[in-house]
C-alpha cells in the first residue's frame, strides 16, 4: 500500500498516496475511509468507498486503514447484483373472464397486452385488469377502458 504507517523524518513532508489508494483520514478528530481521487497543490483528494463527494485532505492527516476498516472498505465497494422486485416473479396466472362477458375479454387482452416483454411491460396495469375482472360484474367499473383493443404484434 502506498500509504505508509511508519511517520516520514523529521523536515520532510509525508509521501503522497498514489490515485486508486485507500486510505483513513484521520483529521478534524473523526477516521473517515476513502480513496484517493486526485493529487493538488500540496492537498490529496479523497472519496468515501463506494461513492460519494469528495473532499480534500492533507498527507498529514492520512494513515493505512486498520484491518477492521479494510473490512468496512471491502463491504463498501463489492459490488451486489440487481435485485428484481417483481412480487410474484413471474407467476401472475393469466385471469380467466366470465363465459360471454366482452369486458372481461377486452380486459384479459390488455392483461396480455401489459404481460409481454419489452417497452409496453407493465405489471401495475396488468394487475388493474386483474382486479376490474376479479369485481365485474358486480361493482362498477373502477377504471376507464380505452375504445379500442390494445396494439397487436408489438413486443
Amino acid at each position: 500500500m502506498p500509504v505508509q504507517d511508519v511517520p516520514p523524518p523529521p523536515g520532510q513532508s509525508p509521501p503522497f498516496p498514489s490515485t486508486g489508494a485507500f486510505v483513513a483520514d484521520a483529521g478534524r478528530g473523526t477516521v473517515r475511509l476513502g480513496e484517493v481521487t486526485r493529487r493538488e497543490d500540496g492537498r490529496v483528494y479523497v472519496r468515501p468507498p463506494g461513492g460519494g463527494a469528495e473532499w480534500a485532505a492533507t498527507p498529514e492527516d492520512l494513515r493505512a486503514p486498520t484491518e477492521g476498516e479494510w473490512a468496512s472498505i471491502r463491504i463498501l465497494t463489492t459490488r451486489v447484483p440487481p435485485v428484481v422486485l417483481s412480487a410474484d416473479h413471474g407467476l401472475r396466472p393469466r385471469p380467466e373472464p366470465a363465459p360471454g362477458c366482452t369486458p372481461c375479454a377486452h380486459l384479459v387482452s390488455w392483461f396480455d397486452h401489459y404481460m409481454r416483454r419489452g417497452p409496453q411491460h407493465d405489471e401495475s396495469a396488468a394487475v388493474d385488469c386483474v382486479v376490474e375482472i376479479r369485481n365485474h360484474p358486480h361493482d362498477p367499473p373502477k377504471m376507464t377502458l380505452r375504445d379500442s383493443a390494445p396494439p397487436e404484434g408489438r413486443p
